[in-house]
């Protein structure tokens, strides 16, 4: 559901106070503001706002003085608007069994609706959204467009080339950055590793990587790794390119489908914005298991509330595309590696990213896990 549609259906809920004098909004935090500034709730009859919350008391809101709710003479109330989203249950007891509120009481969400409808995507405005609650993977997949599209493949290769000319500092997802930005959380422990291992050599494995984008934006801050090797694997048609035009002694190729045995021993495999786009997930989680590298790190995973599949879809000022997309839950996260590895990180992640829908939310999050010899 975009904003627009929201606030369309809380207008249609307000339209019951037509006929409705002296109304109190419940809610005097952001919510209420919002409620004011995107629907019509100013053009009816609102006399004051209350909060339960004495830090609140007192204070301006708009043009009320929000008060407590034990102040109120609440048979002269007409109707009470709960301006929160997801405790009107809550509320709505405390009205009836504590204040005895006979009047009409307005909710604006539905019982599966928990995020502020502020939160939602907003159609006029250009950005990464997450729509959808898809019962399967190939339901979504075949609603998308996806990363086989050539139209990807030449704006991050174009992207990549001007980084590579000097022409800007380092892209992400085909989107130039000309400022220089290292991604500490991943550098510190790449670097790690090679204090462990003596800075004789570290083998990192990047699964989803692209066109080499991570190591391309950190380059000069792993400079000093002695035998660095950045193996990406990748769709064939990234790989392909990759391999005929990008590879050196440091940055290497591969396809997805390639048996990473092959490509010898791992110190650290990442996965940066890409497991969370794999459908047979299990699988390569069991693979990298298997391969035993000493660090597993996930970066830009988005976490949510409920395990939940979606179509992601990206604007067109970047490229026009859209794919499915899982987002996993916390507990699945911590479990991922379980009983070889240890959660060693928990964090936001390199590219602070949230997820809203109206039953719920994600977040984009960074993790690193250690092999348990």
């Amino acid at each position: 559901m975009f904003l627009a549609e929201k606030v369309c259906d809380i207008n249609k809920r307000l339209k019951a106070l037509k006929s409705v004098s002296n109304i109190v909004i419940w809610g005097a935090g952001v919510h209420t503001c919002k409620l004011f500034e995107y629907t019509d709730m100013l053009a009816y009859d609102v006399q004051g706002i209350v909060d339960m919350d004495e830090q609140k008391q007192g204070n301006s809101c708009f043009t009320f003085t929000v008060q407590s709710p034990e102040k109120v003479v609440w048979d002269y109330v007409g109707a009470v608007v709960i301006s929160v989203s997801g405790h009107k249950t809550q509320i709505m007891d405390t009205l009836i069994k504590r204040f005895k509120f006979m009047g009409r009481i307005i909710t604006l969400y539905e019982h599966n609706e928990c995020t502020p409808f502020y939160m939602l995507y907003d159609e006029k405005t250009p950005a990464v959204r997450y729509f959808g609650d898809y019962d399967s993977w190939d339901e979504a997949y075949h609603d998308c467009k996806g990363y086989e599209d050539a139209e990807i493949l030449s704006t991050v290769s174009n992207a990549v080339d001007k980084v590579i000319k000097g022409e800007a500092a380092w892209e992400r997802d085909g989107y130039l950055f000309y400022k220089q930005k290292y991604v500490y959380r991943i550098c510190a422990t790449i670097l790690k590793c090679a204090v462990q291992n003596q800075n004789k050599s570290v083998r990192i494995l990047d699964i989803g990587g692209g066109l080499g984008s991570t190591y391309l934006q950190n380059r000069g801050y792993l400079s000093d790794i002695r035998n660095l090797e950045y193996i990406v694997a990748e769709q064939a048609h990234f790989a392909d390119y990759g391999h005929r035009n990008m590879q050196d002694e440091t940055l290497k190729f591969i396809k997805s489908t390639d048996d990473w045995e092959k490509q010898g021993k791992f110190d650290i495999i990442l996965l940066s914005a890409s497991l969370q786009y794999i459908a047979q997930y299990k699988e390569i989680i069991a693979r990298i298991i298997a391969a035993q590298p000493h660090y597993i790190i996930l970066d830009r995973i988005m976490v949510g509330n409920r395990m939940r599949i979606c179509k992601e879809t990206v604007p067109e000022y970047i490229y026009e595309s859209s794919y499915p997309i899982r987002i996993f839950t916390e507990e699945q996260v911590e479990k991922f590696f379980e009983p070889d590895y240890r959660m060693i990180e928990r964090d936001t992640s390199s590219v602070p990213e949230n997820a809203y829908f109206t039953d719920g939310r994600a977040d984009s999050r960074y993790y690193v896990y250690e092999f348990q010899k």
